[in-house]
């Protein structure tokens, strides 16, 4: 029987270049639409088997890994002793890039397959790249990948994770590697092989890890730089020494010697360059389950997977349920960014649990813990998990000295803020009060100021601990229509412009608790109750009794425009030794002022006002180090009238 043409796995091409359209798409949108620019590396499982590793070794999520990674780099442990290196055939934009450029290679004659002693030493470099990956990953909690990871850099538009000079040799690598050597980046410099090659050797990586286990549970401090290097060296001496993985995947190309008719269509259509017609059982470390050589074969039932002609779609059915099956956990379990516990085994057991959500300043590893480090300071709290993809936190305390209502109020932080100035012929401002659900934190705040300073003419907004939240909104004039306002208020989301001018959408979902009540301040009330003053002692304060202070009163004026470098200025006077205090309040007309205290045995006003009228500011910053910049305040029409 004379071979047939071969045919195209059309699935298998329709899923690789589908999803390396989709990536095109959602890396150039942005450019032509407001939208923000996805995260290319969500459901990346490598950065999900890094996330997994710096959690178990930290106990803490790095804000550039999510669960949806993590449940992704599972599924790919699982899919790889199932069905062998799905992802690799058919999912990596970097595979299909490098089969393409191949082509390219074969067409003008100059592509080759490097085999023997030299295929053997390359393979190295991909075991290496991945322990220098893992190593710096666990070692920062930052996925060290992202910095030259070609598809990240190009997708992401090289962005400030990225470090040019390796993602251009990367690049570089990739590109001309794929035209002259076949796979080059798949077989010799992909981390991802690495560690894919070590879950088919999987009897070897479950026994290391189970020994590790045991080690850390006997009490042996064993650092995980052993077990890594153990895992990176055995899997590549375990790839040299047979490239076989002879008990994974469980679904395996398989062909009937009885029927072959020796075309060699198979070898020759193996992007990995095995030699499929010379074997009964397709075992090789390299096979990622492509499919290409079945479609390919002219005899009928002679190539098949587990020797069943009906498993020839198997590769892309278990594709498509492996991503929807880790899609749909990515999204409804999640990984807690941090999960810390400082009591003792007796008070955890007892401990009770009390559980916020709609908290949107828990947006990161850093707003985490300082999440933690606030609640640590609440006697009777013994541990704190956040869930950043949620906003949700969890907290284990002692029911007995603490009730649920006291947690949230020390995790409640008052804020008052003027949303616009009030005019100067204005004697009275009349404000309605609100108790809102889902109204809790401090984006909370922010997003309803943005609502009010768009949607209304409110002047100002203070916001007390309530069960609801009681929310005091100040305007310039009588309200007449409480029912607008609350229809305002329970908007569900509001779209502004930002500096840039991209159009951003805040989510919100407050909604109205009772009945507002009105209330009306006179116009010194009103400043009085939003004036928020700054206070700060330096130089020794405390060592010094009132009899040899003295103080140094200027207005603020024009400066509340330069407000929020209020710290410049402070650091520029403590330069002075004699000053050791600075601090805002109002006047008796309810204007800020500045108020500088000073020795008056160590320095005099001249000294403070010549501080004051300097043309630049000396600054001393936490790290020790100094450093001057131009003097943005300006006192001079102040200190001119004294």
């Amino acid at each position: 029987m004379k071979p047939t043409t071969k045919n195209t796995n059309w699935p298998r091409l329709i899923v690789q270049w589908g999803i390396l359209a989709f990536i095109l798409i959602l890396a150039f949108l942005p450019g032509f639409t407001k939208i923000t620019a996805p995260d290319f590396e969500a459901y990346c499982p490598f950065g999900g088997l890094q996330a997994l590793g710096s959690y178990l070794l930290s106990q803490a999520l790095s804000c550039t890994m999510t669960s949806a990674q993590i449940v992704m780099g599972v599924i790919l442990f699982a899919g790889i002793l199932l069905f062998s290196k799905l992802f690799c055939s058919y999912v990596c934009p970097i595979g299909t890039v490098s089969e393409t450029l191949g082509k390219l290679g074969d067409k003008l004659k100059i592509r080759f397959t490097i085999k023997g002693i030299a295929d053997k030493i390359l393979r190295s470099l991909k075991y290496i790249l991945l322990f220098v990956t893992l190593y710096y990953t666990l070692q920062s909690n930052e996925l060290f990948c992202k910095k030259f990871d070609p598809y990240f850099a190009l997708a992401s538009g090289f962005n400030s994770d990225v470090e040019l000079m390796y993602a251009l040799g990367a690049i570089a690598l990739v590109i001309f590697g794929s035209i002259f050597i076949r796979l080059f980046w798949c077989k010799y410099l992909c981390p991802l092989g690495a560690i894919s090659n070590l879950f088919k050797f999987s009897l070897f990586f479950i026994a290391l890890l189970f020994v590790y286990i045991i080690l850390l549970q006997a009490g042996i401090n064993i650092s995980y730089v052993w077990p890594l290097a153990i895992a990176c060296i055995g899997g590549y001496i375990i790839e040299i020494g047979g490239l076989k993985s002879r008990f994974t995947p469980a679904a395996k190309i398989t062909r009937s010697t009885g029927s072959c008719i020796n075309c060699k269509l198979c070898s020759n259509q193996c992007h990995q360059a095995i030699d499929v017609a010379s074997l009964k059982v397709v075992n090789n470390v390299d096979c990622n389950l492509c499919g290409d050589c079945l479609e390919v074969c002219p005899v009928e039932k002679t190539l098949t997977i587990n020797q069943r002609p009906k498993l020839k779609r198997l590769p892309v059915i278990a594709l498509v349920a492996l991503v929807a099956l880790g899609i749909t956990l990515g999204n409804v379990w999640e990984v807690p960014t941090i999960d810390l516990r400082w009591a003792n085994a007796e008070q955890l057991g007892s401990a009770a649990e009390f559980t916020q959500t709609g908290l949107k300043n828990i947006k990161c590893y850093g707003s985490s813990m300082a999440f933690a480090n606030k609640m640590r300071e609440l006697d009777g709290i013994y541990g704190v998990a956040t869930f950043v993809e949620h906003n949700k936190v969890k907290l284990l305390y002692d029911d007995s000295r603490l009730t649920e209502e006291k947690i949230q109020e020390a995790m409640f932080t008052p804020q008052k803020k003027t949303i616009r100035p009030v005019s100067s012929d204005i004697d009275t401002v009349y404000g309605i009060t609100f108790r809102l659900d889902n109204f809790f934190d401090d984006m909370d705040f922010s997003y309803l100021n943005l609502l009010l300073y768009y949607k209304t003419n409110a002047v100002g907004m203070i916001s007390e601990f309530d069960c609801p939240v009681m929310v005091k909104i100040l305007f310039p004039n009588k309200i007449e229509n409480i029912d607008s306002l609350v229809t305002i208020i329970e908007s569900k989301s509001l779209t502004v412009e930002s500096q840039t001018g991209d159009k951003v959408t805040y989510k919100l979902g407050y909604e109205v608790a009772g009945k507002p009540e009105l209330f009306e301040f006179s116009k010194g009330e009103y400043l009085n109750s939003l004036f928020i003053p700054y206070k700060r002692s330096f130089n020794y304060r405390s060592t010094y009794s009132d009899d040899v202070l003295n103080t140094y009163k200027i207005p603020l004026g024009k400066n509340t425009t330069v407000y929020n470098r209020i710290s410049y200025l402070v650091s520029h006077l403590s330069n002075d030794d004699g000053i050791v205090e600075f601090k805002t309040e109002l006047d008796s007309s309810y204007r800020e002022q500045v108020v500088i205290t000073f020795v008056d045995s160590m320095t005099n006003t001249i000294n403070v006002e010549n501080a004051l009228l300097s043309d630049s500011l000396s600054l001393t910053y936490s790290s020790g180090n100094t450093g001057k910049v131009p003097n943005m305040f300006d006192f001079s029409d102040e200190i001119t009238k004294d």
